[in-house]
């Protein structure tokens, strides 16, 4: 679409407006105008002198250095609320990643950050939708004839994305979800441009609609932000994190499955220090107990978080648990050993683990029952918790590629590859 005929209300401090405008491009060629508004009474002004048929949108100024204050005084506006489909973006010169865990430490669902300069890309692109003023009241009110795609909802991605019940996320894009792909064809793909995320079907079935990407980086942060990314867009039915972990020693083999039914993080807690004491030397004339101090000793004093993650979709998996492995293993042409499947806890932590003893002296502490560890799925689980007010299920299955003491040639690809037939199997045969 042309934007020459937009009006484009930007939510800023005058201060702000005025040193950064130019970076949107020029009023009159760009937009048809440009205006800045502090609060709702200001962008209603604004709003009520337009003709009914003018287009707008609207972009938001995150104020990153004021801890992303734009952002809140925008939600407080009610301006999101009143309009549902007003479309919008936040803009930001800032680091975008960043943003992005502010808005997550904030209690935000978190959208994409963009640059001043993509904002009239994008809506030439038609990433974004461009209502009029008559279809942004008559979609406000519920009292129209208006035919749309767009759903009603406080989050402008729903209206430009499709439905997808499921979003796979994978925490390497090497083995992991080169592992995946090779079952979804492609539809499309986000305007994000620092996570790949993509959407599409399973070749299998076109009915099932996939959301999937891989993140960045490995580790708890990056997989929480990729996460919530997923479900504030697409709003999943069910989330699903296949891959690779480290396994309980001595008690499971390369490529065994393991079905996560909790999570939990062994590493949060508080570093404190302890006095120990050798003497306590009663005085004959006061009645005053000295203490002599032998040493000071560090402490760790742990804090554990943890998801459980029981639900109907793990008991079919249990009941068809034969089945599955049947058909892993008979797709399997390379090894002579079946593999096993595991239904069990997992710990997460924020480091690669190859240490003799670890798991025994640190994970089966907390929780005997544990059979993996690895370092995202907390997070994936967590998310699903706090996001669309839990309605998303999370699964996770990782394949064990060491014992987390010794580390085999291969394995990792091998291990991802189990996982990712697993993956293959519920959805193909309609498990979920």
């Amino acid at each position: 679409m042309e934007t020459k005929n937009t009006y484009l209300f930007v939510f800023d401090t005058a201060e702000n407006f005025e040193k950064s405008k130019k970076n949107l491009g020029s009023e009159g060629s760009a937009f048809k105008r440009i205006i800045c508004v502090e609060d709702a009474v200001e962008f209603d002004k604004e709003f009520e002198l337009l003709h009914e048929n003018e287009l707008v949108f609207m972009v938001v100024h995150v104020f990153y250095t004021d801890s992303i204050n734009g952002i809140k005084r925008f939600v407080a506006s009610r301006i999101g609320k009143k309009y549902p489909n007003l479309g919008f973006m936040f803009i930001s010169e800032g680091d975008s990643k960043q943003i992005k865990i502010l808005m997550i430490e904030e209690g935000f669902e978190t959208e994409n950050i963009y640059k001043y300069w993509q904002v009239q890309s994008n809506l030439e692109d038609e990433k974004f939708k461009v209502y009029s003023k008559k279809e942004i009241i008559q979609l406000a009110t519920g009292n129209s004839n208006f035919t749309s795609k767009a759903i009603k909802d406080t989050s402008i991605l729903s209206n430009v994305y499709p439905q997808c019940d499921y979003a796979i996320i994978t925490a390497l894009e090497e083995d992991e979800m080169a592992m995946i792909l090779p079952m979804i064809k492609k539809e499309g793909e986000t305007s994000n441009t620092k996570h790949l995320i993509e959407y599409g079907h399973l070749i299998k079935n076109p009915n099932k609609k996939i959301a999937y990407a891989s993140q960045q980086s490995t580790g708890m942060i990056d997989a929480a932000i990729l996460a919530t990314e997923l479900l504030t867009i697409f709003k999943p039915k069910y989330l699903i994190m296949p891959g690779v972990l480290g396994g309980k020693p001595n008690d499971v083999n390369i490529g065994d499955i393991i079905v996560s039914t909790k999570v939990f993080t062994i590493d949060k807690g508080k570093l404190t220090t302890e006095e120990i004491l050798k003497d306590e030397i009663l005085k004959e004339q006061i009645d005053i107990v000295e203490k002599e101090k032998e040493e000071v000793k560090n402490v760790f004093k742990k804090e554990i978080e943890a998801v459980t993650m029981n639900s109907s979709a793990i008991t079919k998996f249990i009941r068809k648990k034969d089945d599955i492995l049947g058909y892993i293993n008979n797709e399997d042409q390379t090894r002579k050993k079946n593999i096993n499947l595991l239904f069990g806890p997992i710990a997460c932590v924020r480091q690669v683990i190859d240490q003799k003893g670890y798991f025994e002296e640190n994970v089966l502490v907390i929780d005997r029952k544990a059979i993996g560890l690895e370092m995202e799925s907390y997070s994936v689980a967590r998310a699903c918790e706090l996001v669309n007010n839990g309605a998303t299920t999370p699964i996770i299955v990782k394949s064990v590629m060491d014992n987390t003491a010794a580390k085999v040639d291969d394995a990792k690809t091998y291990a991802a590859w189990t996982s990712a037939m697993f993956i293959k199997y519920i959805l193909e045969n309609d498990m979920i």
